[in-house]
């Protein structure tokens, strides 16, 4: 229906124009690139000048916007196409919610663990650390946000590993599937996988409760949409008894009135005439001439008077400003 329609209309717009208000209320330096289609956020990370540009689709925030950071970096939420895409508030981007804290939480992110520029070698673990690492980026349990804290010295990431042999640690590093095992051993990966295991739980739960919630809402929307079939029989009834009342409201307008009047005492005047032509051609009686001409006389004289009365009054009112 037309209100439906409009409300969704209306509340899409009103939904992106709030989101993009975000933007430049949580982040400093956003310039406008195309309103309501590109920003482009600068910051400052490790030493570098960089910056995020963002793009928005015609169907946002139904979905998820498009970023992408610049230079080039080596981070496990962005691809090789500088394209942000593992971000947590990104992956998990809906209308409600709010696209500059999204961005705010990237940059904060970059700023607190600077990455690598692509071509930059400093800060870069080992070879057979950064097997460890890749184990933990492509694993079952590990969250992209949590990778930058393997980029640490080995003694503070796996303080395990401490007390392995070398031959223990190459015999470690030679087997993908031992290296899966021991990491999922590390306390802070079950820890994780905890944490993990306790969001599914809980978002299930909340899955169940929305369930239980749907035939209240289909009751609810049935209720909706008998309201607004009885507005629209509503509306057509008020729309019907306007244009009558407009009818009677212009017909006994005392303009109106008065315009019946005249026209009434006209038609007596040409009925008067007809009668004394045939009483002239001898058709009718003396009796019934002055019978019947007497009466049409009297109506249009009564007319007349009554006509220019309303028009005295008229003209009375309309001086007074009415």
């Amino acid at each position: 229906m037309l209100s439906r329609i409009f409300r969704e209309t209306e509340n899409t717009v009103v939904n992106r124009r709030r989101q993009i208000d975000t933007l430049k209320i949580f982040n400093d330096n956003v310039t406008e690139i195309q309103e309501d289609v590109e920003y482009r956020v600068e910051f400052s990370a490790g030493g570098y000048s960089m910056a995020v540009q963002v793009s928005l689709c015609p169907e946002f925030p139904r979905k998820r916007p498009v970023l992408k950071v610049s230079p080039q970096i080596d981070h496990p939420w962005v691809n090789e196409q500088s394209e942000i895409i593992s971000a947590p508030g990104l992956v998990n981007f809906t209308v409600h919610s709010d696209l500059g804290r999204v961005v705010q939480a990237i940059i904060r992110e970059f700023e607190r663990r600077p990455p690598d520029l692509i071509g930059e070698s400093a800060g870069r673990l080992p070879a057979t650390h950064q097997k460890g690492q890749e184990a933990c980026t492509s694993g079952h349990t590990s969250p992209a946000h949590i990778m930058p804290a393997f980029s640490q010295p080995r003694a503070l990431s796996f303080p395990e590993l401490q007390d392995l042999s070398t031959a223990e640690l190459e015999h470690l590093s030679q087997s993908q599937d031992r290296l899966d095992d021991f990491i999922d051993k590390l306390p802070v990966v079950q820890k994780l996988n905890n944490n993990v295991e306790d969001m599914i739980t809980r978002n299930e739960e909340l899955a169940k409760e929305n369930l239980s919630k749907q035939p209240r809402l289909e009751e609810l929307g049935y209720s909706v949409r008998e309201k607004l079939d009885a507005l629209a029989v509503l509306k057509n009834s008020y729309e019907s008894l306007s244009q009558e009342y407009q009818r009677l409201s212009d017909r006994y307008a005392p303009g109106s009135i008065k315009e019946s009047l005249r026209l009434a005492a006209l038609h007596s005047d040409e009925e008067s005439e007809r009668i004394a032509e045939q009483f002239l051609g001898g058709r009718m009686s003396v009796e019934q001439f002055v019978s019947i001409y007497l009466q049409k006389r009297t109506v249009s004289q009564i007319r007349k008077t009554k006509e220019e009365k309303l028009g005295s009054q008229l003209s009375e009112l309309q001086r007074a400003g009415y």
